[in-house]
C-alpha cells in the first residue's frame, strides 16, 4: 500500500511562480499506445511555450520511451510495468522513485482516470493541475472545468495547460489545431523507405497502401471485409500496391500481401510513413500513423471520430460499416486520386 499524502500543496486557487525552466511531470499511467501518442501535442505545447522546461512522463505503456525519445524537453520516462498487479515490487518501486522528486508542476491530463488523479495527489509537486468533472476527485491546486474543452483527446490536454498553466482564456485556449508527432529522424525515414523497397521490389509505380487488420473487440473488421475493400480499390486504381502491417508476433492476417512486422514502434512508424497511405480501424496503430506524415485513414464504426480521428495533413476519419466494404474502398480510392 502506498503511504499517505505528506507533501504540502498550494492553497486552492493559488498558482505558485514556476519560473522559465520548471520541472514538469505528466501523470498518465495508461498502458495503451494510442493514449500515449495523444499526449504528444501537450509535450509540444510545453516545449514551445517553456523551452527550458524539464519534462518527465509517468506511463505504463511499453512503447512510451520510443514515442518521446526525440523530444528534447523530455528528460525521462518513468515506465510502470505493463501489468502492474503481476509486478507489485517494480510498480511500487517506480512510484517511490518518482515521489522522491518534488516537481514544480504535475499535470493530470485525463478527465476521467481515477488512477492518474490519485497518483497526482500522492506525488510531490508545488503546483498540481487537472480537470474537474462529475467523476474526478478533488486534490489539484488548479482545476479547470472539462465542460467547454475541445472534444478531441489530443486537444484537451493542451487546453488544460493553456488555461491552468499559461493563464489563457477559454477562447484562446482553443486556438490552433493540434497534431500528433513521433518526430522521426531522417535516418529512420530512410530506413523505412528501404524496408518498403525490399518488401515490394522494383516493380510497379502505383501508390503504396499499408493496411493493418488487427484492432480490439468490436472495432475490428473481418478479413473478408478487408479483402473486399482491397478488391474495390484495385478495381478503381489498378496500379495500387498493398502491404500488411502485422503485429509484433509476425502473424499474417492477409498472407497474400507482403508483410512487415517489428517490435520497434519507431520502425513501424517509419515504414508507414514511407507508404502513400495507411488504413486501419481506430487503434493505437492509427494514432501512430497519424503521428507521421503518412495519409492516415481511420475506419470508425463504434467509436466517435470527434474524439479520436487522425488529424494531420489530409488524414481523416472514415465512417465504415461491416456490410459495406465497397463503399469504404471507393472513398479510399477517391482520397488517393
Amino acid at each position: 500500500m502506498l503511504p499517505a499524502e505528506t507533501s504540502p500543496a498550494a492553497a486552492p486557487g493559488v498558482r505558485p511562480e514556476i519560473g522559465p525552466g520548471p520541472s514538469i511531470l505528466i501523470c498518465r499511467p495508461n498502458t495503451r499506445l494510442g493514449n500515449t501518442l495523444l499526449l504528444t501535442p501537450l509535450v509540444e505545447e510545453l516545449q514551445n511555450t517553456l523551452p527550458s522546461a524539464r519534462i518527465e512522463i509517468l506511463s505504463a505503456c511499453p512503447a512510451a520511451r520510443e514515442v518521446f525519445q526525440e523530444f528534447p524537453g523530455v528528460r525521462r520516462v518513468h515506465e510502470l510495468p505493463f501489468r502492474g498487479a503481476r509486478h507489485p515490487l517494480r510498480y511500487v518501486g517506480t512510484l517511490l522513485r518518482v515521489r522522491r522528486t518534488r516537481y514544480d508542476v504535475i499535470i493530470d491530463p485525463c478527465p476521467n482516470s481515477w488512477t492518474a488523479r490519485f497518483l497526482t495527489r500522492w506525488l510531490a509537486g508545488r503546483l498540481k493541475i487537472g480537470f474537474s468533472t462529475a467523476r474526478s476527485k478533488p486534490g489539484v491546486d488548479v482545476s479547470i472545468p472539462f465542460q467547454g474543452a475541445p472534444r478531441h483527446m489530443g486537444a484537451y490536454p493542451v487546453y488544460l495547460a493553456r488555461r491552468a498553466l499559461f493563464h489563457l482564456d477559454p477562447k484562446a485556449s482553443h486556438a490552433d489545431e493540434v497534431t500528433l508527432s513521433v518526430r522521426l529522424t531522417e535516418a529512420e525515414r530512410a530506413a523505412g523507405r528501404e524496408a518498403l523497397r525490399r518488401l515490394l521490389g522494383a516493380e510497379g509505380s502505383g501508390p503504396v497502401i499499408a493496411v493493418a487488420t488487427h484492432a480490439t473487440g468490436v472495432k475490428r473488421f473481418a478479413l473478408p471485409w478487408w479483402r473486399a475493400l482491397i478488391a474495390e480499390v484495385r478495381a478503381r486504381l489498378p496500379a495500387a500496391r498493398f502491404v500488411e502491417i502485422r503485429p509484433p508476433s509476425g502473424q499474417a492476417s492477409l498472407p497474400e500481401l507482403p508483410g512487415f512486422s517489428s517490435r520497434r514502434t519507431r520502425e513501424v512508424a517509419a515504414l508507414i510513413e514511407a507508404a502513400e497511405c495507411f488504413v486501419c480501424a481506430d487503434s493505437g496503430l492509427m494514432h501512430l500513423a497519424a503521428a507521421t506524415d503518412a495519409l492516415t485513414v481511420g475506419l470508425f464504426k463504434v467509436t466517435l471520430p470527434e474524439l479520436y480521428a487522425p488529424r494531420r495533413g489530409r488524414s481523416c476519419a472514415l465512417s465504415a460499416s461491416d456490410s459495406a466494404p465497397q463503399a469504404a474502398g471507393e472513398r479510399l480510392a477517391q482520397l488517393l486520386r
